[in-house]
């Protein structure tokens, strides 16, 4: 599968084969995540040196918009490089969605902004330190991360709003049947007066 998804009900931890023969890549390579998801980068894995496809060899970057689209990785950091592929325990780089990181290298994600991971290493071994073009170039193997926010909040945002409009809904109407009841009483304040008037004399008589 191009993106394994496991969740509960507070988090995703999503899984995504990080090799260019991942069909993800050749779509749109954007992937909406929400702050505490965790993501698994898993570095290609083969079971044994025989297989019949091209070993591939790739390296990790986080990097900013600019050298996205340019297929640039001079001066960032790698995240991991994947360089055991026959390796019993497979490589993974898990990264976690947060707005606190203690790790080096990594910015503090933030709702509504967008992260960019790329590789530009050539897939063979040799050319696992490449810095441009690449991979990201003739695979587009590029993601685009997009944090957003939660369903949740955005539900409790329009509750409150909606009781926000109920409310002056209310006032208004409330305001509205006594501005028409007090001028109603306006009008006819001598003929209420004089009513009133009658029933305190009618009730002494009494």
């Amino acid at each position: 599968m191009s993106i394994i998804c496991l969740s509960n009900h507070r988090r995703q931890h999503l899984q995504i084969y990080w090799n260019s023969s991942n069909r993800f890549f050749h779509s749109s390579g954007y992937l909406p995540v929400y702050l505490g998801d965790l993501l698994d980068f898993v570095c290609p894995y083969y079971e044994n040196e025989n297989f019949d496809q091209p070993i591939e060899y790739n390296t990790l970057y986080l990097v900013d918009e600019n050298d996205y689209y340019h297929c640039n990785t001079t001066n960032h950091h790698p995240l991991i490089k994947c360089n055991k592929p026959f390796d019993t325990q497979r490589l993974i780089y898990t990264l976690s969605v947060s707005n606190y990181l203690p790790y080096p290298n990594l910015p503090e994600f933030e709702d509504e902004h967008y992260y960019y991971f790329i590789s530009t290493s050539s897939g063979e071994l040799d050319g696992l330190d490449q810095r441009s073009n690449g991979l990201c170039y003739t695979k587009n193997m590029k993601l685009t991360l997009h944090v957003q926010k939660y369903a949740r909040h955005g539900y409790d945002q329009r509750r409150k709003a909606s009781k926000l409009i109920i409310a002056k809904r209310t006032n208004f109407t409330h305001i509205g049947s006594t501005k028409r009841s007090f001028s109603h009483a306006s009008r006819n304040s001598p003929f209420v007066y004089l009513f009133f008037l009658f029933c305190l004399l009618t009730k002494s008589k009494i």
